[in-house]
């Protein structure tokens, strides 16, 4: 991508929380982003999300060294990491489910390919259209899909939270879906855990992306902006810009 130059900001808050199961990545060499937002307990959060942040780059980094497409090198890494993790909450305590969500980004030749898993997700800002690049894998979310529920009804759901698909779930068979794009300059990536997107409005990321040329105060900026409209999770994001040499 020669045209582009990509700059990258990246903030973690632990928010009202008493301790911050969010993780994230910023591998600016191999331009590989990465949102995990642990659940389960501080213990268990904390080490599922800890887990993903480790596998993932590994497994993504050796696979696509191997000459392996994009695509399916995205699909083992979170397959690999949901085994790892499903298999060290084993001994955790009942009801306890030890997993994290996930969503990522990797830079492969001339595209961004985007993954997600849970209800962290990614967005693409290009000029002012927002398109969630992600989906929520919320029992809520598949029944809107599916036309069971209305959007305004999913929003109220008592199954808004519940979460079918994550890291470090056994029962998970189909895994994630990676989509690719082809970025263009002036576009901007947001990866984000939920506790940062429940508060933040697509108006809010066309307008931000254009007042705020530094990604890394943009990302802080989201984040503020979380929590004053009263985020009491713990809030993660990264800004990616494609910016015109």
């Amino acid at each position: 991508m020669a045209e582009f130059v990509i700059h990258v900001g990246g903030s973690s808050a632990r928010g009202h929380r008493p301790n911050n199961e969010d993780r994230f990545v910023v591998d600016s060499g191999h331009n590989l982003f990465l949102v995990a937002d642990g659940m389960g307990g501080q213990e268990f959060g904390e080490r599922a999300s800890g887990m993903a942040v480790e596998i993932i780059p590994k497994v993504l980094h050796d696979r696509l060294a191997a000459r392996e497409s994009a695509d399916e090198a995205v699909r083992a890494a979170l397959a690999e990491a949901n085994r790892a993790i499903v298999d060290a909450g084993q001994g955790q305590t009942a009801g306890r489910r030890m997993g994290t969500t996930a969503v990522l980004a990797i830079q492969q030749d001339k595209q961004i390919f985007v993954a997600g898993l849970g209800d962290s997700r990614a967005y693409l800002i290009r000029g002012d259209r927002v398109d969630q690049l992600t989906v929520d894998h919320t029992v809520a979310d598949a029944l809107e899909r599916n036309g069971t529920l209305t959007r305004e009804q999913a929003r109220h759901s008592p199954w808004k939270n519940v979460l079918y698909k994550f890291l470090g779930c056994a029962e998970m068979t189909d895994g994630a879906d990676v989509r690719p794009f082809t970025p263009r300059a002036g576009d901007r990536l947001l990866l984000a855990s939920d506790g940062l997107t429940n508060f933040i409005s697509p108006e809010d990321l066309v307008v931000g992306a254009s007042n705020h040329r530094s990604p890394q105060e943009w990302a802080e900026r989201l984040i503020e902006i979380a929590l004053e409209r009263g985020s009491k999770d713990n809030v993660t994001c990264i800004v990616v810009a494609f910016d015109a040499e």
